[in-house]
């Protein structure tokens, strides 16, 4: 605890904010100043462009003045992988006399036919090379019928021809093109590298991670901490408004080869089930393709940066694009877990700071998208993570803004800041307290080991299994009304949660399936969880569904929200399944558990409420506190965030023992607390201003 104190009052160099710039003109005034402002060091890339970049040495001067600069200061080195964004491209040296590199797409057209005598039609497929053709005769519900007939050999000079018979037809074409005019690509800096190609990668981690390594291997590990990535993607999502003539789904040209080890199958059986509704194997044929998409995307992009890294001795960073919808996730990415879970420190970025921000895109992502991040890290043991923030920040925005929202994304698991825009938009005192805070902050969440009793399932799958690529941009989510049902409920869960003080984690059904059961727990890595949020979750493997049961015997509790894994027509599940299913739902428990199916917020909020003993209860109740909870050897470290913006009085009971301290992170304050105890509980009476936070500390 002595050590904690000392830490909190004086937090090191390591949990301090990085801005994500570096004046070369002025090198060591710049570090001296970043210094002054107690900033931990600086994010910064090559600093130069075109046919030179990497290569000039006159660039390289630059930046090894920049690097001496803050070595001799005592700050730290995070290198940015790329001229601009998204990484990958190299500044186009990764691409040049490689175009078979470039991101690629299977571009989707289809055309119905209704016959009433044979002959002969022609139909011009879309740009590219073919890949799959195929004939599926129709049902009356416009469902496809039997199993398609390959025409791909029907296809000449980009024209298909081939006799029909009377009766109603969908021909359906897979057009392999590059994936740019639409995409984010086209909006940033120019073609992008396919991110499932292995050989791709490698040739942008030969031309960039070893070119810096190259120069300065004593620095790495030591001065230079880590490699920061931006916004990698498949390219697949649409990003401008023009409605593009074609949908298109993320390619890779090995990726037939990997689904067939992967899943058993050829890839062009499932391909029509991407677009049209096949039946009952429609959700399950979905969930091939885009699980098998997420682990290309997260084992030979991430995980192969990752460790380049590990073996040079720094860590890998950065984020992804995106990330505030999993409608988002499943074009982008088919599902982030694969490729966080590759990340050293997994990150965000929150580009804007008012109240309630958390992103410059379209959709308004709350809570879920820290949340995703710190649920990953606590999954896969990774200590750090780390947020690129305020981009729209001027200085008319009052400071008070970057505190109340470095609470907010703290609270929910971040803890450690690269600062993208701000450094010269503050007096330096304002720095220094700006940096003192986010450290400390930093420190202490970091400290000990988190614990949450609640884990929120990741429905990716109930997604996909409603999921068709758009022509247009990803912003329009009623294209997929379904998916967004999914896609709402699944924030809607995390809110109540959260404003019920049910602190939790993600988990995706990856983690549920690896996760040990016993004595009414999940427990995954450091953490053992005794309530499982389902929100309305569609879909579901079978294997997934018995770990489920199986947790619910041994004393776990199930809360479902909305619907039940089964009640969609084309999810597949087999007999046993509904089986499993019924029986758990329709008795409510199973062995020593409990199954609560709620179809309301109100419900909800009652069934999370008394879900077991909880962790923290704030009397009276409000929605406003969220906290984060971290077990020391010897004590426990509670964060607690007021996000409203008026004061919150009342009585605090903590799941703890032993004396209790307020710590205020914005001047180091300690002060005693009046612990009333219970059985279970502790009680301290606290006020938290408005958009505030403050540590309660327990030392037993």
């Amino acid at each position: 605890m002595d050590q904690i104190r000392n830490g909190f009052a004086n937090p090191g160099t390591d949990y301090r904010a990085l801005p994500m710039d570096f004046d070369y003109a002025k090198p060591v005034e710049f570090a001296a100043k970043l210094k002054d402002g107690k900033w931990g060091g600086a994010l910064f890339n090559y600093p130069h462009g075109g046919p030179g970049y990497l290569l000039d040495q006159d660039g390289w001067d630059q930046y090894t003045a920049a690097v001496e600069a803050l070595k001799a200061n005592g700050l730290n080195v995070w290198i940015y992988d790329e001229m601009g964004y998204p990484s990958g491209s190299a500044g186009g040296r990764t691409l040049k006399d490689h175009p078979e590199y470039e991101a690629q797409g299977l571009f989707y057209g289809s055309t119905d036919i209704a016959m009433k005598d044979t002959k002969e039609f022609e139909w011009r497929v879309p740009d590219g090379k073919p890949f799959y053709a195929a004939l599926c005769e129709l049902d009356w519900n416009g469902r496809l019928s039997g199993d398609p007939v390959d025409v791909t050999d029907k296809i000449k000079d980009g024209v298909l021809k081939l006799e029909l018979k009377p009766g109603s037809w969908r021909l359906m074409a897979f057009v392999q093109n590059r994936l740019f005019t639409g995409t984010h690509a086209s909006i940033t800096f120019g073609p992008y590298i396919n991110v499932m190609d292995p050989d791709a990668v490698k040739r942008f981690i030969d031309i960039t991670h070893e070119s810096y390594y190259a120069h300065y291997s004593a620095d790495f590990g030591k001065t230079i901490k880590a490699i920061f990535n931006d916004e990698v993607s498949l390219m697949n999502g649409f990003l401008t408004d023009d409605t593009q003539p074609h949908p298109a789904i993320g390619w890779y040209h090995g990726l037939p080869e990997i689904f067939r080890k992967r899943n058993g199958y050829d890839i062009r059986e499932c391909l029509p089930s991407l677009f049209n509704n096949a039946g009952q194997v429609t959700a399950s044929r979905r969930a091939d393709f885009y699980s098998t998409i997420s682990e290309t995307v997260g084992e030979n992009f991430f995980g192969q940066i990752r460790k380049w890294c590990a073996t040079h001795g720094v860590a890998s960073t950065g984020h992804l694009v995106w990330e505030e919808s999993l409608i988002y996730h499943a074009n982008f990415y088919g599902s982030v877990f694969p490729s966080l879970k590759e990340l050293d420190w997994p990150g965000i970025d929150v580009l804007g700071c008012n109240y309630g921000c958390t992103s410059g895109s379209h959709t308004e992502g709350g809570p879920v998208t820290p949340k995703l991040i710190s649920s990953v890290a606590h999954l896969y043991g990774k200590k750090r993570t780390m947020t690129e923030s305020f981009c729209f920040v001027t200085k008319e925005t009052p400071s008070e803004e970057l505190f109340a929202h470095i609470g907010w994304q703290w609270v929910l698991g971040i803890n450690s800041l690269t600062a993208l825009s701000i450094e010269s938009q503050y007096p330096q005192e304002t720095f220094r307290r700006f940096n003192d805070y986010t450290a400390r902050l930093s420190y202490m969440l970091t400290q000990g080991r988190y614990t949450a009793d609640v884990a929120i399932l990741y429905p990716i799958a109930s997604v996909w299994s409603d999921f068709v690529p758009t022509n247009r941009h990803v912003h329009n989510l009623d294209d997929n009304p379904k998916a967004l049902d999914v896609d709402e409920a699944w924030r809607e869960v995390s809110y109540e949660a959260l404003g019920c003080q049910r602190d939790f984690d993600y988990l995706d059904e990856d983690a549920i399936l690896s996760a040990k059961v016993s004595a009414g727990k999940l427990k995954m890595g450091q953490n053992a969880y005794s309530v499982l949020a389902l929100p309305h979750v569609t879909t579901l493997k079978y294997e997934s569904l018995k770990q489920i049961a199986k947790f619910v015997a041994s004393g776990g509790t199930v809360v479902s929200y909305a619907t039940l894994p089964y009640t969609r027509e084309d999810a597949g599940a087999p007999d046993e399944q509904r089986a499993l299913v019924n029986s758990l739902w329709d008795a409510g428990r199973s062995g020593k558990g409990k199954v609560i199916h709620v179809e309301t917020i109100p419900a909800l909020r009652s069934a999370m409420a008394k879900c077991g003993q909880p962790d923290l209860r704030v009397k009276p109740g409000t929605p406003d506190v969220y906290y984060q909870h971290r077990v020391l050897p010897d004590g426990d470290i509670y964060f607690l965030m007021n996000n409203s913006t008026k004061p919150v009085s009342g009585e605090f009971e903590f799941r703890a023992s032993g004396k209790a301290e307020v710590w205020n992170p914005y001047d180091a304050d300690v002060t005693p607390a009046v612990v009333k105890k219970s059985k279970e509980m502790s009680a301290v009476k606290l006020t938290l201003p408005g958009r505030t936070g403050r540590f309660v500390v327990f030392s037993r």
